[in-house]
C-alpha cells in the first residue's frame, strides 16, 4: 500500500470524525431547544483501490480501502418529552405528524416546535415571525375576544364567555417519507420535490394528536451524546497519530534514498 494511501485514509477518517464531532456538538447545544431532534452521523466505506503492480495474471489483486465518508447528518425522529407550559399558544404533537410555518416568500417548512404567539397583526407565528399554516375559517385579525381551544385534530375556536366560535384547525403534516425531509436549520425542513405531504387539512388521520397549553423536548440524550463525543475525540486522536507516523515513515524512505 502506497503512503498516498495511508495518508488518504487517515485524513478521510479525520475528515469524518470532525463532522461527527461537530454533529454532536450540535445536538448537545440544542439539548434544551423545543422539538429538536437529534441528528446523527453515519459513516460508510470509500471504494477499495485494487493494486496490481507485482500481481501475477493468476493472482487476486490486493484491495486496499481508501478510506470513509460520513453523511453529514440523519436525524431521530423519535418522540420527545411532552411537557405542559398552561400556554394557549405552546403546542405539541403526540405523534409522527409536523406543524407547517411559511416564510414571508410562501415557502412552506415542517417543524416540530410548537413554541407560536400572535403577533401585531394578529397573526399566530413562530419565533421567526412564520406564519403558521391553517384552514382560517375566520381570519385571525377578525377573530373575537376571548380564550383559544384547540383539540387534538386541530379545531380551532374561541371562547367568548358566552360562546364558542369556530374559527378555523391548525394543520398537521406528514411526508410520505422521513427521509425526504432537508434540514434547514432552525428546527425547520422543507421538503424534496415529488413528495406526497398529508395534512389533517385534506382528509388525512392519523398523523398525531395535537396538545394545547405544551410544547415537545428535544430527544436528545445528552449521556449518549457524551459517550460518542469520548469516543469521536479518541478516534481522531488516533488517526492523527497514524498521519504523524506515516509522515516520519516517508521522511525516513527519502532521507535512505538522499
Amino acid at each position: 500500500m502506497g503512503v498516498n494511501n495511508t495518508f488518504s485514509t487517515s485524513l478521510t477518517g479525520m475528515n469524518g470524525l470532525q463532522t461527527q464531532l461537530d454533529i454532536v456538538a450540535n445536538n448537545v447545544s440544542n439539548s434544551n431547544t423545543t422539538g429538536y431532534k437529534t441528528q446523527q452521523a453515519s459513516f460508510s466505506e470509500l471504494l477499495n483501490k485494487d493494486i496490481t503492480e507485482d500481481v501475477t495474471e493468476d493472482e487476486q489483486p490486493l484491495a486496499v480501502n481508501m478510506g470513509v465518508k460520513v453523511t453529514s447528518g440523519e436525524a431521530d425522529y423519535s418522540q420527545g418529552t411532552i411537557s405542559e407550559t398552561g400556554v394557549s399558544t405552546d403546542f405539541a404533537i403526540n405523534g409522527n405528524g409536523f406543524f407547517g410555518v411559511t416564510d414571508t416568500s410562501g415557502n412552506l417548512y415542517l417543524t416540530r416546535d410548537g413554541d407560536f404567539s400572535f403577533d401585531a397583526n394578529g397573526d399566530l407565528v413562530n419565533s421567526q415571525g412564520y406564519k403558521v399554516s391553517m384552514n382560517a375559517t375566520v381570519p385571525t385579525n377578525q377573530w373575537p375576544s376571548g380564550t383559544l381551544n384547540v383539540s387534538s385534530n386541530g379545531e380551532m375556536s374561541i371562547n367568548t364567555g358566552t360562546e364558542s366560535v369556530q374559527v378555523g384547525q391548525l394543520a398537521i403534516y406528514e411526508p410520505s417519507s422521513l427521509s425526504s425531509l432537508i434540514n434547514r436549520g432552525d428546527n425547520l425542513y422543507s421538503v424534496a420535490t415529488g413528495t406526497t405531504l398529508n395534512s389533517n387539512l385534506n382528509g388525512a388521520t392519523d398523523l398525531g394528536s395535537i396538545k394545547q397549553g405544551a410544547l415537545e423536548s428535544s430527544n436528545v440524550d445528552l449521556a449518549s451524546e457524551m459517550s460518542n463525543l469520548i469516543i469521536a475525540q479518541r478516534a481522531y486522536s488516533l488517526n492523527s497519530q497514524m498521519l504523524k507516523s506515516n509522515d516520519d515513515m516517508w521522511e525516513s524512505i527519502n532521507s535512505f534514498n538522499s
